[in-house]
């Protein structure tokens, strides 16, 4: 499944944008809140042209950067209870059960990387099932990842994967599937937090990364952690 989900993602790319002479623009967290606070319309209209079936090639780098980290401010991780209800789903062989849950997580978030992935991996089996007679085909897994891949490539625009320029992320399980399906990275030795970063030792490189580490800053990741917190506190104090 590894190999297939690598096959699949890397055949969507032509050129790594890792690999690529660029500038790192670095997320401004106070100015995205501020963005969001201001005209979250704004936002919600750039969140669906970054989501649309067809890339928006009007998009600039910063609309795309604005439209996935303020999405996080738009919905602060509402989708979470239904993403752990999509994977029981799968994990029980409730297959069709699981992708429909996905697609009311995408309703929450359009951009959510473990949604977009689990569809596309579900409707590509689906297109391949030569003994269904189901009508999807293997555009219509495409899409999904399509969509997957865009959101890689905002995150990559954020950083190096150095201390210096650590990778943006809003969810930790963002940085498992950007390593993954991005950067073919799944070998790991630890994980390792500091006040603002995620660092990962890695086992094994890949071409698209060969530094021994990788860093991920997860400001809003300890924010959304904080907030939940506090509103478990708040319902056991009812």
């Amino acid at each position: 499944m590894k190999h297939l989900y690598t096959l699949i993602f890397l055949l969507l790319v032509s050129t790594n944008i890792i690999a690529q002479e660029r500038e790192i623009l670095p997320v401004n967290w106070k100015q995205i809140k501020e963005d969001v606070n201001k005209d979250p319309q704004k936002v919600k209209d750039l969140v669906a042209r970054l989501s649309a079936t067809s890339l928006d090639t009007t998009l600039t780098y910063q609309d795309r950067i604005l439209a996935f980290y303020g999405q996080s401010f738009l919905t602060n991780d509402e989708e979470e209870k239904l993403k752990i209800k999509m994977y029981d789903q799968k994990d029980k062989g409730h297959i069709t059960e699981s992708l429909e849950t996905a697609k009311k997580i995408l309703e929450i978030n359009p951009l959510n990387l473990e949604a977009l992935n689990h569809a596309g991996q579900i409707l590509h089996a689906m297109a391949n099932d030569s003994t269904a007679n189901n009508g999807i085909t293997k555009e219509d897994a495409k899409q999904y990842f399509n969509r997957a891949m865009r959101i890689f490539n905002t995150i990559a625009m954020t950083g190096d994967g150095s201390d210096k320029h650590p990778f943006y992320v809003t969810k930790v399980s963002d940085e498992y599937c950007f390593m993954r399906f991005y950067l073919d990275l799944w070998e790991y030795q630890m994980q390792a937090a500091t006040s603002c970063c995620d660092i990962i030792t890695l086992k094994k490189n890949s071409k698209y990364y060969n530094q021994p580490k990788i860093y991920f800053e997860i400001t809003r990741v300890y924010e959304l952690e904080r907030m939940q917190f506090l509103k478990k506190k708040k319902s056991y104090s009812r």
